[in-house]
């Protein structure tokens, strides 16, 4: 009995020290909020999206791009991206022509009904950072905002 609860504070320990003061722990939690928000939201306007498509839908809201460009930006292997292009697809949110230059390349593009979900969505994603924000004052989030992309800015020069 008291080696679990050795055992119990060892694990207290090492989640205070190594984790829950980490700066990922910490970045992870904000994400975690906002993602959460985000969703349910999403669920109330009836929008039934897999996470992983998500940055896709929001890439192609500016530019049509080949599959290995939105591997590249998404940083997803090829496998992964092919299998939400697929699914959008099914959707009728993307489609998939072959480039006119290089035969090789699949270009893919939001259909009209893509590009008005995708409008909803950013919306919807608007709303739930504001929510989420609305418990820092405005010079909180000024703050927050600009350390955030102090720090963005700094690692991806990594």
């Amino acid at each position: 009995m008291e080696k679990k609860h050795a055992d119990k504070e060892s694990f207290s320990n090492f989640w205070k020290e190594e984790i829950s003061d980490s700066f990922f722990f910490q970045i992870h939690r904000i994400k975690r909020a906002i993602f959460r928000r985000t969703n349910a939201l999403m669920n109330e306007a009836g929008i039934t999206l897999q996470l992983e498509q998500l940055p896709l839908l929001m890439i192609l809201h500016h530019k049509s791009l080949s599959q290995r460009e939105l591997s590249d930006k998404t940083m997803r292997d090829k496998s992964s991206i092919l299998r939400s292009i697929s699914a959008l697809e099914k959707k009728n949110l993307v489609e998939v022509v072959k480039d006119k230059i290089d035969k090789r390349k699949n270009i893919v593009s939001l259909t009209d009904e893509g590009i008005s979900l995708a409008k909803s969505i950013r919306s919807l994603m608007k709303r739930a950072e504001e929510e989420v924000m609305s418990v820092f004052s405005p010079k909180e989030r000024i703050e927050a905002l600009n350390a955030v992309r102090s720090y963005a800015d700094k690692l991806e020069t990594l």
